[in-house]
């Protein structure tokens, strides 16, 4: 390993998950994008929260919204805070570079979860992710700015990111059958995330 674990980010979160539950930002910098989110959905909308970590923030202000919501989680330790935090909702061990839950979704969410994965693997994740969706189904995720990788301490351990550059993000997504609905670079009201929003067919 040259830093740290790069391949399984999830094996990161399995060692950090108390850590991660005790210092993870529990204040709703992304509420803006959850209610954009939720202003373009039905009423009581499917949502794939795909990287749900622990259930909290994210998870819990959808669930206050009469959003129905899966979380998947490659991060055992992880799922077990999340089972813990919402005992009613449905949480599947799954590693998204393998997502096959054979069922539609209103939205999926990959907040802070998808650019764990390589610049490699990241294209993939876009046939995967229409595959999940509905017509009309409404993609929200975070990236990096460009191409790259990048390394944080987070509980101790060194954790991967990487991103590809914008304009491959916006091939990706239109030639997967979507359209971008906002993109937001480094948004000083969100802690400087870069955040895409994306309608499906």
């Amino acid at each position: 390993m040259e830093k740290g674990e790069r391949n399984n980010v999830y094996r990161v979160y399995d060692k950090i998950a108390a850590w991660f539950a005790e210092n993870r930002i529990n204040g709703l910098l992304e509420q803006k994008y959850l209610e954009r989110l939720i202003s373009l959905l039905p009423k009581n909308a499917l949502v794939l929260d795909l990287g749900c970590g622990t259930g909290k923030p994210i998870l819990e202000y959808l669930s206050r919204n009469n959003m129905a919501i899966i979380g998947v989680d490659a991060s055992e330790e992880i799922l077990k805070i999340a089972q813990a935090n919402f005992p009613t909702t449905t949480f599947i061990l799954q590693d998204m570079r393998l997502l096959n839950l054979k069922r539609q979704f209103d939205a999926i969410i990959a907040w802070h979860s998808f650019f764990h994965l390589s610049a490699a693997e990241q294209p993939a994740m876009f046939a995967r992710f229409a595959s999940h969706l509905k017509p009309g189904g409404i993609l929200l995720f975070t990236s990096g700015t460009e191409r790259g990788e990048a390394w944080g301490m987070n509980g101790g351990e060194n954790l991967f990111h990487a991103s590809l550059d914008p304009k491959e993000y916006l091939d990706l997504l239109q030639s997967n059958n979507f359209t971008v609905i906002e993109h937001v670079e480094k948004d000083p009201e969100c802690n400087y995330d870069t955040v895409w929003l994306a309608k499906f067919g």
